[in-house]
Protein backbone atom coordinates (compact mmCIF):
# COMPACT_ATOMS: atom_id res chain seq x y z
CA UNK A 1 0.00 0.00 0.00
CA UNK A 2 1.65 3.62 -0.92
CA UNK A 3 1.85 6.16 1.47
CA UNK A 4 -1.48 8.19 0.27
CA UNK A 5 -3.58 5.39 0.44
CA UNK A 6 -2.69 5.60 4.33
CA UNK A 7 -3.76 9.03 4.61
CA UNK A 8 -7.03 10.15 6.86
CA UNK A 9 -9.73 12.24 5.34
CA UNK A 10 -8.10 15.81 6.79
CA UNK A 11 -4.08 14.48 5.71
CA UNK A 12 -5.68 13.47 2.02
CA UNK A 13 -7.17 17.33 2.04
CA UNK A 14 -3.83 19.16 2.90
CA UNK A 15 -1.61 16.19 0.82
CA UNK A 16 -0.56 18.62 -1.30
CA UNK A 17 0.17 21.28 0.45
CA UNK A 18 2.55 18.98 2.70
CA UNK A 19 3.45 16.16 1.25
CA UNK A 20 4.42 13.57 3.72
CA UNK A 21 7.92 11.69 3.29
CA UNK A 22 7.75 8.60 1.56
CA UNK A 23 9.93 6.71 4.12
CA UNK A 24 8.14 4.51 6.14
CA UNK A 25 8.66 5.01 9.85
CA UNK A 26 9.84 8.89 9.74
CA UNK A 27 8.01 12.16 10.53
CA UNK A 28 10.30 13.55 8.18
CA UNK A 29 8.10 16.08 5.48
CA UNK A 30 9.34 16.35 2.39
CA UNK A 31 10.46 19.76 1.56
CA UNK A 32 6.82 22.36 1.06
CA UNK A 33 5.92 22.12 -2.63
CA UNK A 34 4.06 25.33 -2.34
CA UNK A 35 6.35 27.17 -0.54
CA UNK A 36 9.42 26.11 -3.10
CA UNK A 37 7.04 27.25 -5.73
CA UNK A 38 6.64 30.50 -3.89
CA UNK A 39 10.07 31.28 -3.34
CA UNK A 40 11.01 30.85 -6.74
CA UNK A 41 8.61 33.05 -7.84
CA UNK A 42 9.82 35.47 -5.66
CA UNK A 43 13.81 35.04 -6.62
CA UNK A 44 12.78 35.49 -9.97
CA UNK A 45 10.29 38.78 -9.01
CA UNK A 46 13.53 40.37 -7.74
CA UNK A 47 16.12 39.16 -9.89
CA UNK A 48 13.92 40.73 -13.20
CA UNK A 49 12.64 43.38 -11.52
CA UNK A 50 14.94 46.16 -13.53
CA UNK A 51 14.19 43.85 -16.68
CA UNK A 52 10.55 43.56 -16.26
CA UNK A 53 10.04 47.79 -15.61
CA UNK A 54 10.93 48.31 -19.18
CA UNK A 55 10.58 52.06 -18.36
CA UNK A 56 12.66 52.66 -15.49
CA UNK A 57 10.12 54.34 -13.33
CA UNK A 58 10.22 51.81 -10.29
CA UNK A 59 7.53 49.84 -11.01
CA UNK A 60 6.58 46.98 -12.48
CA UNK A 61 3.20 47.49 -14.46
CA UNK A 62 0.29 45.59 -16.35
CA UNK A 63 1.36 46.28 -19.87
CA UNK A 64 4.93 45.38 -18.50
CA UNK A 65 4.04 42.34 -17.40
CA UNK A 66 1.99 41.27 -20.72
CA UNK A 67 4.87 42.74 -22.95
CA UNK A 68 7.06 39.94 -21.04
CA UNK A 69 4.18 37.32 -21.23
CA UNK A 70 3.94 37.65 -24.66
CA UNK A 71 7.69 37.49 -25.84
CA UNK A 72 8.41 34.56 -27.39
CA UNK A 73 11.88 34.92 -25.53
CA UNK A 74 10.50 34.46 -22.09
CA UNK A 75 11.07 30.80 -21.14
CA UNK A 76 7.54 28.76 -19.94
CA UNK A 77 9.02 28.78 -16.87
CA UNK A 78 8.84 32.62 -16.43
CA UNK A 79 5.77 32.35 -17.98
CA UNK A 80 4.16 30.54 -15.03
CA UNK A 81 5.55 33.29 -12.68
CA UNK A 82 4.52 36.36 -14.70
CA UNK A 83 0.79 34.92 -14.79
CA UNK A 84 1.35 34.61 -10.75
CA UNK A 85 2.23 37.99 -10.92
CA UNK A 86 -0.18 39.26 -13.27
CA UNK A 87 -3.09 37.22 -11.12
CA UNK A 88 -1.77 38.73 -7.73
CA UNK A 89 -0.89 42.13 -8.60
CA UNK A 90 -3.89 44.43 -6.76
CA UNK A 91 -3.32 42.02 -4.08
CA UNK A 92 1.13 42.35 -4.32
CA UNK A 93 0.61 46.62 -5.18
CA UNK A 94 -2.28 46.84 -2.21
CA UNK A 95 1.08 45.24 0.40
CA UNK A 96 2.98 49.17 0.19
CA UNK A 97 1.25 52.73 -0.17
CA UNK A 98 4.66 54.51 -2.17
CA UNK A 99 2.84 57.78 -2.35
CA UNK A 100 2.27 58.01 -6.13
CA UNK A 101 -1.70 57.14 -6.67
CA UNK A 102 -1.35 56.77 -10.79
CA UNK A 103 0.35 53.73 -10.23
CA UNK A 104 -2.57 51.81 -9.14
CA UNK A 105 -1.35 49.02 -11.37
CA UNK A 106 2.16 48.93 -10.70
CA UNK A 107 4.06 46.97 -8.26
CA UNK A 108 7.13 48.00 -6.68
CA UNK A 109 9.79 46.52 -4.69
CA UNK A 110 8.48 47.19 -1.62
CA UNK A 111 5.16 45.40 -2.40
CA UNK A 112 7.26 42.57 -3.70
CA UNK A 113 8.81 42.16 -0.10
CA UNK A 114 6.15 42.38 1.54
CA UNK A 115 3.72 40.53 0.20
CA UNK A 116 6.14 37.63 0.14
CA UNK A 117 7.04 38.35 3.49
CA UNK A 118 3.64 37.79 4.48
CA UNK A 119 2.74 35.34 2.53
CA UNK A 120 5.67 33.13 3.22
CA UNK A 121 5.12 33.89 7.03
CA UNK A 122 1.42 31.66 6.49
CA UNK A 123 3.10 28.49 5.10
Amino acid sequence: MSSSQNLNDDDFANAWLYPQAETAGTDQKKPDVVQQNIEAIRAYAYESFDKLDTNGNGFIETSELYDALEDENTPMREKSYIMFLLNHQDEISDCEDEGVPEMVDGISRMDLEHYFRIIISRL
